[in-house]
C-alpha cells in the first residue's frame, strides 16, 4: 500500500544522508577553492542534484516497493535501451558513458546497476522459482551479462565490475549454484593475479626502459591507460609525473592531515592544485576530507557509512517478502563496494578506478540514482514486518 508512515521510518539513516548530503557541499566547495573570489560553483551544483534525489527518495518511500517486481522488466529494459543510447551521441574524453540533457548529463550506468538489482531480486524472489535448475542460473547470469558488456563496452571497466560482487550476493544468498559461484570466484583471483603479473612484466612501449624481467609480450585484453593504473598500483615509482601522479598526491593529502587534520579550506594539496581539480570533488573527495579534518575526520565519516549500511542490512533482514530481502542486500553491497573501493584506492591498497564516493562525490546521475537506492531501502523498512 502507498504511503508513508512516519513512526516506521529508519530515522538514523535519514539522518545520515542529510548530514552526508551537506557535507558534500561543505568539501565540494573546498576541493574547487582556490580564493574568496575563485570557488567555483560545483557545491552549488551538488545541492540541486541532492534536491532532485530528495525528490526521488521521498516518492520512493511513498511507493510500495512490492509493486516494483511487477514493473522489473519494464525497468530493465528502460536502463537497457539507454545504455544502448550513449553509442548515439559523441564521445567525451574517449568514451561513450553519457547522455546530454538540458542543464543536466546523464550517465546511464548509474541507473543500470539499480536496475540489475530489481530484475535480478524479482527473477529469484517470483514464487516457485529453482535455484537448483541450471536455466536458473543461466538466466541470471544473462539479467546481468548483457548490461555488463554494454558498460564494459562504453568502455567504463570499473562500474562494469561493480556488478559481479552485487550479483554475486544477491545469488549466493538465494543458493543459485553455490558451489559453481564459489568455484568460479576462485578462478577470477586466480585469473587477476596472472593478469597483474603479466602487466608487471610486459614489455614496456618503445622508448621506455624495460626492467630486468620485462619479458613477456604486451597484455592485448586491455587498454594502455588501464594497464597504467594497474602498474602504478604494483609499483611505487611508476611514472610519477603521469598515471602515478594522482596516487601520490592522495597519498600525501590522506597522510599529510595526521590526526586532526588541517582545517577546512587549509588542505594545501588540494588548494595549491597538486591534487588535481578535475578529480578533487569527483573521485578523490576523500583526500580533501582526510586531508582537512585528518584521521578522526576520516574515521567519522566512515562511522557514517557504517549506519547507512546497517540501515540497509537491517532492512534486509526485517522485510516482509524475499523480493524486498534480495533488493536491500543488492543495494547495501553496491553501496559498500563504492565505499570500500573509492577509500582505497586514495590510500593505495586499490588500483585507482573512476569509482565515486556515495553521497558525497559531485555528480548528478551518481547523487540521484543513490537516493533512489536508499529510497528504496527506506520503503522496504517502513513497511517491514513487526517482531
Amino acid at each position: 500500500m502507498n504511503g508513508i508512515t512516519l513512526k516506521r521510518l529508519d530515522w538514523a539513516m535519514l539522518g545520515t544522508i542529510l548530514v552526508l548530503i551537506g557535507l558534500s557541499a561543505a568539501f565540494i566547495y573546498s576541493a574547487q577553492f582556490k580564493s574568496e573570489v575563485d570557488v567555483g560553483s560545483n557545491y552549488l551544483k551538488q545541492i540541486g542534484f541532492a534536491g532532485l534525489g530528495l525528490c526521488a527518495y521521498g516518492v520512493l518511500v511513498w511507493f510500495d516497493y512490492k509493486q516494483l517486481a511487477a514493473l522489473s522488466w519494464w525497468i530493465y529494459g528502460g536502463a537497457v535501451v539507454l545504455l544502448l543510447l550513449v553509442f548515439l551521441f559523441p564521445e567525451v574524453n574517449g568514451a561513450h558513458r553519457w547522455i546530454p540533457l538540458p542543464k543536466f548529463t546523464l550517465q546511464p550506468s548509474e541507473l543500470g546497476k539499480l536496475a540489475v538489482v530489481i530484475a535480478l531480486s524479482a527473477y529469484l524472489a517470483a514464487p516457485g522459482r529453482d535455484v537448483d535448475d541450471w536455466k536458473t542460473f543461466f538466466s541470471c547470469v544473462a539479467i546481468v551479462g548483457l548490461p555488463f558488456l554494454l558498460i564494459l563496452f562504453e568502455p567504463d571497466l570499473s562500474t562494469s565490475l561493480m556488478l559481479a560482487p552485487i550479483s554475486l550476493a544477491i545469488m549466493l544468498y538465494k543458493g543459485v549454484q553455490r558451489k559453481l559461484l564459489l568455484i568460479g570466484m576462485v578462478a577470477v583471483l586466480v585469473f587477476a593475479t596472472v593478469l597483474c603479473l603479466w602487466i608487471k612484466y610486459e614489455k614496456p612501449p618503445d622508448g621506455e626502459t624495460a626492467g630486468t624481467w620485462s619479458v613477456l609480450p604486451s597484455m592485448p585484453l586491455m587498454e594502455d591507460y588501464q594497464k597504467g593504473r594497474i602498474k602504478v598500483f604494483l609499483s611505487d615509482d611508476h611514472d610519477m609525473a603521469g598515471a602515478g601522479w594522482n596516487k601520490l598526491q592522495s597519498q600525501i593529502a590522506v597522510g599529510s592531515g595526521g590526526l586532526h587534520g588541517k582545517g577546512w579550506l587549509k588542505g594545501t594539496q588540494n588548494i595549491l592544485g597538486f591534487l588535481p581539480r578535475t578529480v578533487a570533488p569527483t573521485d578523490f573527495i576523500f583526500c580533501v576530507i582526510a586531508e582537512e579534518t585528518g584521521f578522526m575526520g576520516g574515521a567519522f565519516f566512515i562511522a557514517l557509512y557504517t549506519v547507512l549500511l546497517g540501515g540497509c542490512m537491517r532492512a534486509s533482514v526485517r522485510s516482509r517478502d524475499e523480493f524486498g530481502r534480495l533488493m536491500t542486500l543488492g543495494i547495501g553491497i553496491m553501496l559498500f563496494c563504492h565505499v570500500f573501493v573509492n577509500i582505497a584506492m586514495t590510500i593505495g591498497i586499490l588500483p585507482i578506478t573512476g569509482l565515486p564516493l556515495p553521497l558525497m562525490s559531485y555528480g548528478g546521475s551518481f547523487m540521484v540514482s543513490t537516493m533512489i537506492a536508499l529510497g528504496l531501502v527506506q520503503s522496504v523498512y517502513q513497511r517491514r514486518r513487526n517482531r
